[in-house]
């Protein structure tokens, strides 16, 4: 009986990773899109006649996109289904991949502008209700990971998408020219977004819907179905009523954003928030603005941009597989403190790097000190290894699974839209910071790094191996 009930779990298990990778998949086109956009920017910028200026709203538009989905997404699922809202977001994603191509024929840099938009919308819709979705289908011992695997998607769809750039540049003969059918190199990087996208709509077609979700609506029956085929079990009545009791009076679909910041769980709101801002605060946009400076002091030339993708990439796919083996074994919370640990000791000593070295017209120069230069690298790698096992992947464990079944959703989009606003400002303020001065503005996210650790020590609460059912015990 012990071997049948272990085999059973086993297959639960199993399915469950298999749901939790689809689900992912808008992590994986986030990452990809970034890429394509990272290796088609200057091509756009000349085919359209941007500035810099110009070139910068390009870049943010899909954060813009982001917020709006994020904000939406949330509620919605609360109101038609996570999976539906899910299945939802393929389309959003396929528009941007089609028509973002064709924009110089279709309306210019406006109908560009939208497309980075719509297909935001659809990036940060995944980012609310993905991890929400998971944690909803997972069983409670292997949640860490199953969320975790977002991050993941994240670094394979920047990987992969920058391995197409760089061929298609290649081939081409740069990103502006001319290749095939008379489209450009960077059209082609656009239209390659096609395969995430398509691979998203018809894989999330298969995943069932969430079985919190099936309670809210009374629908107990195929909850249980979904509940015994991702955990093993095979009474589900108690679980079934401790979910609807878990509800409320009000249910998961009542509880509107003024409802749930003045309710019991608003203090709990605000750590998720804070928790969102701290993970763009903590220097993921800012410390890749000097990498390519960095390893050119330490004999990487422009050449070389495939060793450099390689090594970045190594450090981020070893972070991300320590923290996805840790997470359920260490704790959520210690987790985000080591790693947060890691990032600001790393910051100080990029922020030390940029203090020390001179300034040639107005830039730092370490390029007659490979000393400084090989300090700033490895400075860069602990980064890079803290932030990929710790606050890139937890951050959307804790947002998945700390808010009780009630307001999960609402304050998911809280949470989420809060992630992509303070990115939004991070973004957008980067370059007067940089311009200002390089080690101050290291040194700033170096004192957020700190604050991060501080505050998650005094109010972020251990989350790992509960049920969701048990989350109104992290309210005071």
């Amino acid at each position: 009986m012990a071997t049948t009930t272990t085999t059973r779990v086993k297959a639960a298990e199993r399915y469950a990773t298999r749901i939790a990778l689809i689900a992912s998949l808008g992590a994986f086109f986030y990452g990809f899109e970034g890429m394509v956009l990272n290796g088609a920017i200057k091509a756009v910028g000349t085919t359209f006649h941007l500035g810099a200026l110009a070139k910068g709203v390009a870049g943010s538009a899909g954060i813009i996109g982001g917020l709006i989905g994020a904000v939406i997404a949330g509620r919605l699922s609360d109101k038609v289904g996570r999976k539906t809202v899910l299945m939802w977001i393929g389309p959003f994603l396929l528009f941007e991949a089609v028509f973002g191509a064709f924009s110089p024929w279709l309306g210019g840099y406006p109908f560009l502008l939208l497309c980075r938009v719509v297909g935001g919308m659809g990036f940060g819709a995944a980012t609310t209700v993905g991890p929400g979705y998971i944690a909803e289908i997972a069983p409670a011992a292997i949640r860490g990971r199953l969320i975790a695997f977002r991050q993941l998607e994240i670094i394979l769809g920047l990987f992969f998408a920058g391995m197409i750039n760089l061929y298609v540049s290649k081939s081409a003969g740069g990103s502006k020219q001319v290749w095939a059918l008379g489209l450009y190199a960077w059209q082609w990087m656009f239209l390659c977004l096609l395969i995430p996208a398509v691979f998203y709509i018809v894989l999330t077609a298969t995943i069932p819907e969430s079985p919190r979700y099936l309670v809210s609506v009374g629908r107990d029956e195929e909850a249980k179905q979904v509940l015994a085929r991702v955990s093993g079990e095979t009474e589900l009545d108690g679980r079934v009523n401790s979910i609807r009791k878990s509800l409320g009076a009000e249910g998961t679909t009542k509880m509107s954003f003024k409802a749930i910041m003045s309710s019991k769980w608003a203090g709990l709101v605000w750590v998720g928030m804070a928790i969102a801002a701290f993970q763009q605060l903590t220097g993921i946009n800012g410390v890749f603005f000097y990498s390519n400076s960095l390893f050119e002091a330490v004999g990487f030339t422009e050449a070389m941009a495939l060793q450099q993708t390689l090594l970045i990439t190594f450090f981020k796919i070893v972070g991300v597989v320590t923290g996805i083996m840790l997470v359920d074994k260490v704790g959520r919370r210690n987790m985000l403190i080591g790693g947060g640990t890691l990032i600001f000791v790393s910051l100080g000593v990029v922020a030390t790097v940029f203090t020390v070295a001179p300034v040639v017209d107005g830039k730092v120069d370490i390029s007659h000190n490979p000393l400084l230069g090989y300090l700033a690298v490895g400075a860069l790698c602990t980064f890079i290894l803290g932030f990929t096992s710790s606050w890139g992947p937890i951050f959307s464990i804790v947002m998945g699974e700390m808010f009780p079944n009630q307001i999960r959703g609402g304050a998911m989009s809280l949470a989420s839209g809060a992630d992509f606003l303070v990115n939004f400002m991070v973004v957008l303020l980067f370059p007067y910071l940089i311009a200002w001065s390089p080690a101050g503005t290291y040194w700033i996210y170096c004192a957020f790094g700190v604050l991060s650790v501080i505050f998650t020590i005094r109010y972020l609460k251990e989350t790992s191996g509960k049920q969701l059912e048990e989350m109104d015990e992290l309210v005071d």
